[in-house]
């Protein structure tokens, strides 16, 4: 018995144009490197405010440092 697979239905015999498949491709390229740079910014904001929320513990045994 064989099972039956909704998505095959979903399928379309068509083919995409080859301007279609590159205009999709550098859509993707585009929206993968603005979500690039967005992650880069966005996570060292995040690192900084943790790093401020957070800050080293000191011990007064360490002369080098202020208290």
């Amino acid at each position: 018995m064989e099972n039956h697979n909704p998505f095959k239905e979903l399928e379309s015999d068509a083919i995409c144009p080859p301007n279609l498949k590159t205009e999709l491709v550098s859509e993707i390229d585009l929206i993968r490197n603005a979500i690039t740079i967005v992650d880069l910014y966005i996570g060292d904001l995040f690192d900084l405010a943790s790093a401020l929320m957070n800050p080293p513990y000191v011990t007064s045994e360490d002369p080098n440092l202020p208290l």
